[in-house]
């Protein structure tokens, strides 16, 4: 080997191990994906210790109450009622079926610092007062320095195992008026990976239809057409599934989730289309749902014993790989969380998962045709590049916040390059059926309602200060819309817009409750919009109970909370993964939506933050691409 030879070897060899000896600063991933962001961070087998350093918290004085910011944390937690603290936020995934088999730190000496007011708390309810059981005692809140939790969801195609675990490096002694505070912490985790793989790669069907038997023969166009573009779909008749899981599932609902778990096992499904919802305007399921019983007591304006969630059928597994239940006490009273007990819930999905709220067959006809018809080529720029937004000011706060503009200006942010066409209700401009059609009639990729609603109307209020109502957009008015195939997904952030099981009968049943709440409705809002004949939009997106937003700004970093926590969150971050992160497909971005909000909000042990993702419902084909079939040319 002659020396130039020997000299470029070397090079190479230094060039090698200066890079391996970076890779955590590079960020690059090692095995099991590791993405900490830590000062330091040591693996061994089995076993992963991160260091932090933290800064001494900085004390900020708010007049009546004080913010406490540490500029090494990732966000502030906000919820109702709690001190406001800094939080760091540790996320792993693992091979699917991982154990978590324990979680341990070290801090180094703890130090206080005296206040002379309390810390300021979160106001996500309609009245947002300090919670008692916290702001009157002299324990420390949270009551640990770390809180984790684990679950398994779809990841980048595959499910995984994800582990998620806050570090406060702040806790808060309300009756003390004092804080105490930590400059280092180290925190290990020791985990057993599963001794073979749970799931084998397996892809023979990407999109699962699932229908009653009525509806096969209108869905099979939709088939012949995913798999023309090359998703590979497969329809099964709930006849069939009921059969097949026979010895499976307590009732209908549980044999069709069993079902989809094993679809995903034999077949690699990762995307899941429900077709059906109440026959006609009786009170019986085509295909069936399954009820919600998280109850948030106080954090609402009115007691709602249960709400229809189909997060049910995308949460198949548990973190370990076990059947996600929804129903540990085995009581059959599915997802309860009230101060009686909790079941457990993983709540990440594990395939993406939309429903076509199917009444009649010819509301499945309307909606094959629209999806061919989007999906058979590039959506225009010349009407695809247009945001309609559309809000008012949602809560009289003592900031004089007009929230739905903040946050309908902040969407347009997270859509660059889109032109928005912005409707915000004032006295001068009032949001009815004229101002809504001109707006939609020309066409857009997204429409974004952000206010106030019921199963029959969107509505929300006139600045300042939520004094009045606009006019809204109801059901009635959507006959009105002419946009033709120039179709928008839509973004609805109201209550019970999304509530599909309203029907007339509920006029024979309790007709002032049914009147007063719009549950005689023939259709909810929401699918009304999505299966409109002749325009309405292509898919839909929103709650079928109550919504919450947050209020004020309670952790003074100049964002109003509504923006940041709740229904806020989850609504921008569905338009950023699309506009900022460039993911083009409709479940996907959903489902990864509802993934990354369980990351950074289930570890405040919130009953309200379950409820959130659990009525976020999709109307529409999950594996659709936003834009038209491959869209990713559009520029």
């Amino acid at each position: 080997m002659n020396k130039n030879n020997k000299n470029l070897i070397c090079v190479f060899l230094v060039i090698c191990f200066v890079f391996s000896s970076c890779l955590p600063a590079f960020g690059l991933q090692t095995k099991n994906e590791k993405n900490f962001e830590g000062n330091n961070i040591i693996f061994t087998d089995e076993e992963i210790t991160i260091v932090f350093s933290f800064s001494e918290p900085v004390v900020n004085d708010h007049s009546e109450y004080v913010t406490i910011n540490v500029g090494e944390t990732d966000f502030n937690h906000i919820a109702d009622g709690s001190p406001v603290l800094p939080v760091k936020l540790i996320k792993e995934e693992f091979l699917f079926g991982t154990e978590i088999i324990s979680v341990d730190y070290e801090i180094s000496t703890t130090h206080t610092i005296s206040l002379d007011k309390k810390i300021s708390f979160g106001k996500c309810a309609p009245k947002g007062t300090e919670m008692d059981e916290v702001y009157n005692s002299d324990e420390l809140f949270p009551s640990d320095w770390v809180t984790y939790h684990s679950g398994a969801g779809i990841s980048d195609d595959q499910i995984r195992t994800f582990f998620v675990a806050r570090v406060y490096p702040v806790r808060y002694s309300p009756l003390n008026d004092e804080i105490s505070y930590i400059d280092e912490i180290s925190v290990t985790i020791s985990y057993k990976e599963p001794s073979s793989p749970i799931l084998n790669p397996i892809s023979d069907y990407e999109l699962l239809i699932i229908s009653p038997s009525s509806f096969k023969n209108k869905l099979q166009p939709l088939v012949n057409h995913k798999n023309d573009i090359g998703i590979n779909t497969k329809i099964v008749e709930l006849p069939e599934i009921y059969d097949q899981m026979s010895s499976d599932g307590r009732d209908d609902a549980e044999k069709i989730k069993y079902y989809i778990k094993w679809a995903i096992e034999n077949w690699g499904v990762k995307y899941v289309l429900l077709v059906g919802a109440i026959k006609g305007q009786s009170w019986d399921w085509n295909l069936p749902v399954r009820y919600s019983h998280v109850v948030p007591p106080v954090e609402q304006e009115y007691p709602e014993g249960r709400f229809i969630s189909d997060l049910y059928y995308a949460d198949i597994y548990d973190s370990e790989g076990n059947f996600s239940s929804w129903d540990s006490n085995e009581n059959d009273i599915f997802a309860e969380w009230n101060e009686d007990g909790r079941d457990i819930m993983d709540l990440y999905p594990d395939v993406y998962l939309g429903r076509l709220a199917c009444r009649y067959g010819f509301e499945v006809t309307t909606m094959v045709n629209k999806i061919e018809n989007y999906e058979s080529d590039i959506c225009s720029e010349s009407w695809f590049k247009n945001v309609v937004l559309i809000s008012g000011d949602s809560y009289n706060d003592t900031n004089h916040l007009n929230e739905g503009q903040l946050i309908c200006d902040r969407a347009a942010e997270v859509l660059p390059g889109f032109n928005p066409e912005k409707l915000y209700a004032s006295e001068e401009f009032d949001i009815n059926k004229n101002t809504v059609k001109q707006a939609i009639d020309p066409g857009c990729g997204f429409v974004f309602f952000c206010g106030h609603g019921n199963p029959g109307t969107w509505n929300t209020h006139l600045p300042p200060d939520s004094e009045g109502w606009a006019t809204g957009f109801n059901t009635f008015d959507m006959m009105f819309l002419n946009n033709k195939n120039k179709l928008p997904v839509a973004v609805i952030g109201g209550c019970h817009n999304s509530q599909f099981n309203t029907t007339v009968l509920n006029l024979f049943k309790n007709a002032q409750e049914s009147i007063k709440r719009s549950l005689w409705m023939p259709r909810c809002w929401s699918w009304w919009f999505t299966c409109k004949v002749g325009g309405g939009a292509i898919a839909n997106i929103g709650s079928t109970g109550l919504g919450t937003h947050g209020r004020e700004d309670t952790d003074f970093n100049g964002i109003a909370d509504y923006l940041e926590v709740l229904d806020g969150w989850l609504e921008l971050r569905f338009l950023e993964l699309y506009g900022i992160d460039n993911q083009k497909i409709l479940g996907k971005n959903h489902g990864d939506a509802i993934t990354e909000y369980l990351h950074i909000f289930l570890g405040a042990n919130d009953k309200m933050d379950a409820k959130m993702v659990q009525q976020w419902v999709l109307f529409g084909d999950p594996s659709l691409e936003i834009g038209g079939h491959e869209s990713l040319n559009l520029i």
